[in-house]
């Protein structure tokens, strides 16, 4: 098929929604398709990824974009819309493969051009502007629940990351034809002991200390106070315990340093700025722990599947953010409390056999769920629905 997909994100970049587009359009190519993308005008150009990628054009008043909602994303947007509707009268396409948003702008577009499209669901629309506290007003609410619902109903079918976000999809349209394809994005190699020994040196990690590891975005959604406030509580019983934090901008770690300061534990914080989606093997090997605080949302974090991967013990907070996928056999599942969270990671810091067992049921979840034999079977479920509908 030639497919154009739709990324209303800054693409690419190494966080959430971008990189999930990402490894879909990878994927895309691997089974044969011909992909294009329509994209912002800002972020990089994704690694060993041969499409080719239309930016939008236009005053962007801005060279980079926050993730979640904003005003600035609405003109980003609209831009878009511009850039969709230019490259479907330029050339032909069979379909139209729109990430979140850009299924809006693929209802109308390609209700005028003639082109199906399918909707790759992230999160529930109306959802995201209350996490994401772009706005409580009930009519603003309304209208994206309105979006989300319009979106959903025209398109051929949804791929939804997870089952919280397959149901919203069914609220939304009873009878859509859904398929769930979780994000998983692959650590094919094992880092050299070499690589290892570099993410020592690099934050001047001593051999004998034990680190808590968590990577991707530092927005307030992912809930890294709470892991921030669990740490004095961790040191008590495990003092030799240092927290790596992997994925921030500078404002975003000038705030949490300061919290690590008022806590006095700023001397085992350790914060580092967004790095290479290639060197996240390195730093999830050299860790003794990985961990995921996040309470809120529908949408589990990208990253999951990949800490699954790693062999090392997973902690995430028992919330349906994670609970939707994980259950407490693969991962240690805790209280969404800072004392609950810390009791978690003292666990997976003290008792080498439920290590063991979580690190061996995540590796069965994997064979289970995310191996190529599952992925390519959803992928035909998909394009089965697009071709009967």
């Amino acid at each position: 098929m030639r497919i154009l997909k739709i990324i209303p994100q800054a693409f690419y970049t190494t966080r959430g929604t971008p990189l999930s587009a990402y490894h879909r359009a990878k994927e895309l190519v691997s089974r044969g398709h011909e992909v294009e993308i329509v994209t912002y005008g800002v972020g990089g150009e994704p690694p060993d990824l041969p499409v080719k990628i239309y930016r939008s054009a236009g005053p962007h008043f801005s060279s980079s974009i926050e993730a979640g909602p904003s005003r600035l994303k609405i003109w980003f947007d609209f831009l878009l819309f511009i850039n969709l509707m230019t490259r479907l009268a330029t050339k032909r396409y069979d379909l139209l493969y729109a990430h979140e948003e850009g299924a809006f702008l693929a209802r109308f577009a390609g209700a005028i051009f003639r082109v199906p499209y399918v909707y790759d669901m992230h999160s529930s629309l109306p959802l995201q502007i209350t996490d994401w506290k772009f706005s409580a007003r009930p009519w603003v609410v309304g209208l994206f629940r309105w979006i989300e619902r319009v979106s959903v109903r025209g398109a051929k079918a949804v791929v939804a990351i997870s089952p919280a976000v397959e149901r919203a999809a069914k609220s939304a349209a009873p009878d859509v034809k859904v398929v769930t394809i979780v994000n998983h994005f692959e650590i094919t190699e094992l880092p050299a002991a070499a690589n290892l020994a570099e993410i020592f040196r690099r934050h001047g990690i001593a051999g004998d200390q034990r680190i808590v590891l968590y990577t991707g975005s530092f927005v307030e959604l992912q809930a890294l106070d709470l892991m921030i406030d669990a740490v004095p509580i961790v040191l008590k019983a495990v003092p030799n315990a240092v927290f790596l934090l992997v994925g921030g901008t500078d404002p975003e770690i000038a705030k949490l340093r300061d919290q690590a300061r008022r806590l006095g534990v700023e001397n085992k914080v350790i914060f580092e700025r967004n790095r290479p989606q290639g060197e996240m093997p390195q730093y999830m090997a050299a860790a003794d722990v990985l961990a995921s605080p996040r309470v809120q949302g529908i949408n589990p974090p990208g990253k999951l599947l990949s800490y699954l991967a790693s062999g090392r013990p997973v902690v995430a907070t028992d919330t349906l953010v994670h609970n939707q996928l994980l259950d407490d056999k693969c991962a240690i599942l805790t209280p969404p409390t800072a004392e609950g969270f810390a009791q978690g990671l003292i666990v997976a810091l003290t008792d080498p056999t439920r290590v063991a067992s979580v690190v061996a049921e995540g590796h069965l979840f994997l064979k289970r769920y995310a191996s190529k034999a599952a992925r390519d079977a959803a992928y035909d479920r998909l394009f089965e629905a697009v071709r009967l509908n």
